[in-house]
């Protein structure tokens, strides 16, 4: 299936803006039509302080509150008109919690693009979470990071696979961008590269499997014994030497980069990123 419908969590702020500017390089690629959403909860205020509040002041802050996400929507607007994108590009602005209405108006999306989340597993009040938009999400999820210089596509990508259900599963989801690139490394690590690699494959070959989806793939071991580092540490080595379009990665279920429903490893990723990354569950 064609990527033609991607949907963008934007607010306005920086890391949502170098997000949109990913996301319009996708859908230039692909053709694709680009939905901005935002999800916003109006202010809500103990009884006693609406009854010796007066009604004029408790109508301005609201209206207020209804004119910053009418800003939130122009900046969007804006931002498109500045890229120079052509193509189709909607709004949505919905009420309710983030972690709950985003996953939902994903569902009907082929993916969900967000900036980097500033205060992932802070789990303030009100800020969206990973975990959460992941575990109610039919969709996958890319994450571009804050620092990250967007750029033209190199038609490269990366994935971290393992060979668990979730890395499988994450791989399957990201097909249809996997089959429009012109080089895939498929990195193992372990405490010795080659071993990590020949232990993944010793039954199947996943480099085989994705020939025969047309996608040019190269199996890369790394050594964390070699580089003194974590599993997470050396796959971003790799990104920082390679600067893949995307880097591919199971969320959940235990395999050899460990951790059960955002592991240390996940964790490490999405706090530590340098290139954009697609999670599925």
């Amino acid at each position: 299936m064609a990527i033609k419908d991607l949907l963008l969590a934007y607010d306005g702020n920086e890391p949502s803006k170098n997000a949109l500017r990913f996301t319009v390089r996708m859908a230039k690629k692909y053709d694709a039509a680009i939905t901005g959403a935002h999800v916003f909860r109006l202010q809500t205020y103990e009884s006693h302080i609406e009854r010796w509040t007066p009604t004029d002041v408790l109508e301005r802050m609201r209206e207020s509150e209804v004119d910053a996400e009418k800003e939130i929507e122009a900046s969007y607007r804006r931002e498109i008109a500045a890229s120079g994108f052509s193509g189709k590009a909607k709004w949505i602005s919905a009420q309710g919690r983030a972690n709950v209405m985003l996953p939902r108006l994903s569902r009907y999306f082929d993916i969900l693009i967000t900036g980097q989340f500033t205060n992932a597993f802070e789990h303030e009040r009100g800020s969206l979470q990973p975990e959460e938009v992941l575990r109610r999400s039919g969709s996958p999820l890319i994450i571009v990071p804050i620092k990250y210089q967007v750029r033209d596509l190199k038609e490269t990508a990366a994935v971290a696979w393992d060979g668990s259900r979730s890395a499988a599963r994450a791989m399957r989801d990201a097909m249809q961008i996997l089959e429009t690139k012109k080089q895939l490394d498929v990195l193992c690590v372990g405490e010795d590269a080659e071993d990590a690699c020949q232990a993944i494959s010793s039954e199947h070959d996943i480099i085989e499997h994705l020939k025969l989806h047309g996608i040019n793939a190269s199996r890369v071991g790394l050594s964390a014994r070699s580089w003194g580092h974590g599993h997470g540490d050396v796959i971003l080595k790799h990104c920082e030497e390679t600067d893949p379009d995307v880097l591919v990665m199971g969320a959940y279920g235990r395999g050899r980069f460990g951790g059960m429903f955002f592991g240390s490893l996940t964790r490490h990723m999405i706090q530590h990123m340098n290139v954009p990354l697609l999670l599925s569950h």
